[in-house]
């Protein structure tokens, strides 16, 4: 019987790369979500200038 076996050394590599590939997907979710909100605060105060420009325009 031999003390390494090609099947455990895969399974335990599979195990390895799937923990990764979690974290890595959780840490680049929060990264998205962060960027998202940035994005979309911008968007906001460019609509909210806007709409003042059409306000003063209008008077």
């Amino acid at each position: 019987m031999s003390a390494f076996n090609i099947a455990d050394l895969i399974y335990q590599l599979f195990c390895l790369v799937f923990l990764i590939l979690i974290i890595v997907g959780t840490v680049s979710l929060f990264r998205s979500m962060k960027h998202r909100k940035i994005r979309l605060d911008i968007m906001e105060k460019k609509m909210d200038d806007l709409q003042e420009q059409i306000k003063r325009g209008k008077n």
